[in-house]
């Protein structure tokens, strides 16, 4: 399966300002990652977070190194807090066809516990549940050391709350002797840009 690393910046100053007027220079650095997958990033009003998908972690950390160096070279002197970096290998991730061209809402929740066990089994019943819900536009369930990551994108907040509630559901169903996993941190913001490999893993 592929591996993310999600870098959470609490407060990352000029970041976003500078990163909306340079996206094509940013394409190019991470897209030419190699095992390149996916990459986006959200304005959370003061801190970002971005999201990096490659096919194995060699592509991850080579991606987080890049990050780094073009932080440090197009910001020398901007105070950028040192993001929180979380990664791991993500359980399930589908998106939408035809995602409209409008800024995306998008939703982190980091759980304090991992994903239910077998959740992969369960990826086609959850392709099913999620991508028929309104405002429906990605979902990657992703499992780090001990823990576990949920990343929602939708048209609006309303869209990744119905989402969100969904899974809860599905895997209080599924799951009925597990109790509800505990959420240590939820973030939300509007989405600025994502790129896509030509062709995607699954």
């Amino acid at each position: 399966m592929p591996h993310v690393v999600v870098r959470v910046y609490e407060d990352s100053g000029p970041l976003i300002g500078v990163l909306r007027e340079r996206e094509g220079e940013v394409r190019d650095i991470m897209t030419s990652v190699p095992g390149f997958v996916m990459y986006g990033i959200m304005d959370t009003g003061g801190g970002a977070v971005s999201v990096t998908v490659c096919e194995d972690r060699a592509g991850t950390d080579e991606s987080i190194a890049r990050a780094a160096r073009w932080i440090k070279t197009n910001l020398p002197d901007a105070r950028i807090d040192p993001p929180r970096i979380l990664q791991g290998e993500a359980v399930v991730r589908f998106q939408a066809e035809g995602i409209p061209d409008r800024a995306a809402h998008l939703a982190v929740r980091i759980f304090n516990e991992p994903a239910p066990p077998g959740l992969r089994d369960h990826a086609d019943a959850i392709r099913v549940l999620m991508t028929t819900a309104p405002g429906f536009r990605a979902y990657m369930a992703v499992e780090t050391d001990g823990s576990g990551i949920s990343i929602i994108a939708g048209d609006d907040k309303a869209a990744t709350d119905a989402i969100a509630e969904r899974m809860l559901k599905f895997v209080t169903t599924r799951y009925p002797e597990m109790q509800p996993r505990t959420m240590a941190q939820l973030i939300e913001g509007t989405g600025i840009f994502r790129f896509d490999a030509q062709v995607a893993l699954a």
